[in-house]
């Protein structure tokens, strides 16, 4: 019997820091990651009546904007923005989203996998960072979908009045670009609130009153007010689906920049406290 049989040389697994086994990992971990995402049949539900009542109210109301166009003032027509009104339902789609989001680590905690989770894959920060890039990935899909949708539709519909926007009209592919990354992140935001509280109705809770009541309290034309509520997710996504440049809304840079570094501050935040607790 020889010692050079594929059964020695084979190893069982190899440490972590090894150069090699550093990809597979990390596919093995986006792979059980997807899978737990996909297969609970919420997240579908969750994502399909999303998608449905916010592709759903933009096109009837903007439906209704078409049969009402005729009898509208001219100062009532000038300020309407046909841009901005592709994506008027899109609060439900982010709130659909965004739970997502908080399911994606809740029902972990709450179900009491999450040990198992962490007993299979001892890297907290890894399993938590496949957790954000297929939940961010799921919602910057679907956050494209919608937005192409609506604003090809919404546009068709304004055509019939001879004022429809193309894919080419300024500003009109920042917008939807702009409006998948903006799902994206409060998806993200969600899931860092879930790690960061461990309850799932209470990180739903603090996303609603983050994304939602937050821009409402805040809302101001000057002073430190105004500054804190240019830095809010709310007026950056307004921003960058406007055909008009708002007087007292964040510069273009500081838009984009405010999408990037919420949901990245949070979720560093929760990478930096998931290792320091029991589960």
């Amino acid at each position: 019997m020889t010692i050079d049989s594929p059964a020695v040389r084979e190893p069982v697994a190899g440490p972590l820091t090894t150069r090699d086994s550093l990809p597979r990992r990390a596919v093995d971990l986006l792979a059980a990651e997807w899978i737990k995402l996909s297969a609970a049949r919420s997240t579908w539900l969750i994502v399909g009546l999303g998608l449905l009542g916010s592709i759903g109210s933009a096109l009837l109301s903007n439906n209704s904007t078409v049969h009402k166009w005729d009898g509208w003032e001219p100062d009532e027509r000038a300020g309407f923005d046909p841009l901005a009104a592709s994506f008027s339902g899109f609060a439900l789609l982010q709130l659909a989203l965004t739970a997502v989001g908080v399911l994606a680590m809740s029902r972990e905690y709450s179900s009491g996998s999450i040990r198992t989770t962490f007993t299979a894959a001892p890297a907290r920060r890894a399993v938590l960072a496949a957790k954000a890039a297929t939940v961010g990935g799921l919602a910057a899909g679907v956050g494209l979908t919608a937005s192409l949708t609506t604003f090809t539709v919404s546009q068709a519909m304004f055509a019939q009045k001879h004022f429809g926007l193309s894919l080419t009209a300024p500003g009109a592919v920042r917008a939807i670009l702009a409006s998948s990354l903006h799902l994206a992140g409060v998806a993200l935001i969600g899931l860092a609130l879930a790690v960061l509280l461990r309850h799932g109705a209470g990180a739903v809770t603090a996303c609603f009153g983050f994304l939602f009541l937050a821009p409402v309290f805040l809302q101001s034309n000057r002073g430190w007010m105004l500054r804190v509520h240019q830095s809010l997710m709310d007026s950056a996504i307004r921003h960058l689906t406007v055909s008009h440049v708002e007087r007292h809304g964040p510069s273009t840079p500081g838009a984009w920049a405010v999408l990037l570094i919420t949901p990245f501050v949070l979720l560093a935040v929760a990478a930096a406290l998931v290792d320091r607790r029991d589960v």
